[in-house]
């Protein structure tokens, strides 16, 4: 084989570059040739550019990936292979370095081919020097890295589509690790388990679940460990904030990387607490509903036997001629007689008992009965009768109205036999359809709350759901029959009304009797008036403030000038207030507060829910200090502090008046 003469401008440029190394030797002309053919057959990009940019050669495989012919090489720039953004890419970031040291590596460009296509390329370069220290001869690898490139933005992509999906999922999801460690949680997920994601991350997975949960979680992880189950999903508990539990129907996924090791879990989990509360409910109003069935039944036919007896013991007892069996036969008839008080009050229960309805006033029911009650329960035992501003009408049996009273306030007087606090507080309220959807037993309206409330022992959580059952009992067998709630319960639901019974160990129990008014017009929600009176009824104004001694000065002012007024202590309190009383015309509220809840939150969430509530605000700091955005959201209705009594009665006349003509 006849050995060649000539070489390739690109070997050249290479064996040039390489020669100029300190060590590099003369290389034969077979050498050379051999070189041409590797450079030339290598399935890399290889490129020689000159001194001032222009192309001096380029092998096969960049002729192909370019679309250059090799007569066109010499009028190529290094410019016109390259989007403006990458030339000066180069030019401003890449170069002075690489002047200096005369070698870059991996640097990624935008090529340009010749019909216009762009590509991604990895660039490396090799420089070099002449005699004055200037390079003047490059020699440039190139890698196609576009199908990378693609694949890399496609994986970022569909990261991102993940991340966003994971952020914004109306459920809880969180990603754990093979050993079961939290590795991320999205806001649902923290909100759901009243936390935060940094304090989830310091959690395994099976810690966040309740002990006795776990083995059926640990379960399921191992079968889908085993590959028995792709996929597991279960309910599971899980505590927050003390004693609270939230049910979630919770999904766990397995993911695996290339090599098929786990790389994560995905864990989906959907609140169930509310359906799991509305369930135990309307199975506890059911369970009611069967044992007021069974007990009504029960008594109608005891009754029946009762008088069988009583009427036969009369009837012998004239006949009997010793003192000893007329003596028994007085006893059997007192027996009979506790038999027939016994079926009274399982109908009371079973909501068959005999009503003589009667309109009630109920402050002037509960001011009759104080005395009573105060001797019922004792010295030891401080009674307080927290009464609304303005009494309200309800029709209910008296008799059996007063008698469930005193029933709930001896229950309370045995529950603290040291001694304690009793209230009975009157209130207006108003129970929505949120509300009544939760309660089975409930419909929309207005409605009388009496709270029967004591400071003693209280019910533990496990009897708690079962207290309004007859002949269930927390005391002693001795001490009682397990009726009197019981009644309570019935007579409630006979009523109209509905009870509520929460309690706590250590702090007391309070019991909520809710009776329909029926002085409030259910379309408009206005109280209805006597026909005799003209005076309108007074404004009803809520204070809110935090500091004690200012609120009484504020509360003695409106009162002085003729208004209803209620008093709240922050804003959490006076959102409860604003729930249950509808009817609060104005609010009149300080802006600095403790809480979490400012004044010009608690104005902006209470006129959410009542769109024609008037709001003022008090504040102590000067107006130029405010934020600006603060005072465009209180506009006008801004009192400084202090103020004087007619000060704020200019402020109370002009939002209301405003409200009048408007």
């Amino acid at each position: 084989m006849t050995a060649r003469t000539e070489i390739s401008p690109l070997v050249q440029a290479c064996v040039s570059t390489a020669q100029a190394a300190p060590s590099a030797s003369t290389i034969s002309t077979d050498a050379l040739h051999h070189c041409e053919r590797l450079v030339h057959e290598l399935p890399a990009m290889i490129m020689s550019v000159n001194g001032h940019g222009y192309i001096t050669g380029a092998n096969q495989r960049w002729l192909e990936f370019w679309g250059y012919d090799a007569h066109e090489l010499s009028s190529l720039h290094v410019r016109a292979l390259l989007t403006a953004e990458s030339f000066r890419y180069l030019v401003e970031t890449v170069y002075p370095d690489f002047f200096r040291s005369g070698v870059c590596r991996n640097v990624n460009v935008t090529c340009v081919l010749k019909d216009g296509a762009r590509r991604n390329g990895l660039m490396s370069c090799l420089g070099e020097f002449d005699e004055t220290g200037r390079i003047k001869n490059t020699i440039v690898m190139m890698q196609d890295v576009t199908r990378e490139k693609a694949t890399e933005a496609a994986l970022r992509q569909s990261e991102e589509r993940f991340r966003g999906s994971f952020t914004a999922a109306g459920h809880g999801m969180a990603l754990a690790s093979p050993d079961g460690r939290l590795m991320a949680a999205n806001p649902v997920l923290c909100t759901m388990l009243r936390t935060d994601e940094k304090s989830l991350k310091r959690e395994s997975l099976q810690d966040l679940v309740d002990p006795a949960d776990r083995p059926i979680l640990l379960n399921n992880v191992g079968r889908i460990l085993a590959g028995e189950l792709e996929s597991a999903q279960m309910e599971l508990r899980f505590p927050c904030c003390g004693s609270d539990l939230v049910w979630g129907l919770t999904s766990i996924s397995i993911v695996r990387d290339t090599s098929g090791i786990v790389a994560h879990f995905v864990v989906q989990v959907v609140d169930l607490t509310l359906r799991r509360k509305t369930e135990e409910r309307l199975k506890n109003a059911r369970k009611m509903e069967a044992i007021g069935q069974l007990t009504g039944g029960i008594s109608h036919d005891f009754n029946n036997l009762l008088q069988v007896i009583i009427g036969n013991l009369q009837l012998v007892q004239d006949d009997l001629t010793t003192e000893a069996s007329r003596s028994c036969a007085q006893e059997a008839l007192e027996a009979a007689g506790r038999g027939v008080e016994l079926t009274k009050q399982l109908l009371a229960f079973s909501r068959r008992q005999s009503l003589e309805p009667e309109t009630v006033s109920i402050n002037q029911m509960i001011k009759s009965m104080s005395s009573i009650i105060q001797r019922t329960v004792g010295e030891t035992i401080q009674f307080k009768a927290d009464l609304m501003e303005v009494d309200a009408a309800i029709s209910v049996d008296l008799s059996q109205l007063e008698s469930t009273l005193l029933n709930l306030t001896i229950n309370c007087r045995d529950a603290m036999p040291t001694g304690g606090r009793l209230t009975v507080q009157t209130r207006s309220v108003y129970l929505n359809e949120t509300y009544a959807a939760r309660h089975q037993d409930v419909t929309p309206g207005h409605y009388v709350l009496i709270t029967v409330e004591d400071t003693g022992t209280g019910i533990p959580a496990d009897m708690l759901e079962n207290v309004l059952e007859p002949f269930f009992t927390t005391k002693d067998n001795a001490q009682a029959t397990g009726l009197g709630l019981s009644m309570a319960y019935g007579f409630i639901r006979q009523s109209g009304g509905h009870i509520d019974v929460a309690s706590e160990m250590g702090q007391g129990t309070s019991i909520k009797l809710y009776l329909p008014r029926i002085d409030v017009d259910p379309l408009t929600g206005t109280v209805e008036s006597d026909a005799d009176s003209d005076e309108p009824s007074p404004k009803t104004v809520l204070v809110v403030e935090d500091q004690e001694d200012v609120r009484k000065v504020a509360v003695g002012f409106l009162k002085s000038f003729g208004y209803r007024v209620l008093e709240a202590e922050d804003g959490i309190i006076a959102m409860g207030i604003l729930q249950e009383q509808p009817d609060i015309d104005l609010l009149f509220t300080d802006i600095v507060m403790p809480g979490g809840m400012n004044g010009l939150d608690l104005s902006q969430a209470a006129c959410a829910l009542n769109p024609d509530l008037k709001v003022i605000h008090a504040s102590g700091y000067p107006q130029g200090v405010l934020p600006a955005e603060q005072i465009e959201q209180i506009g006008d209705s801004l009192l400084m502090k202090p103020y004087h009594k007619d000060q704020l009665l200019n402020a109370l006349e002009q939002v209301l008046c405003d409200a009048k003509a408007a």
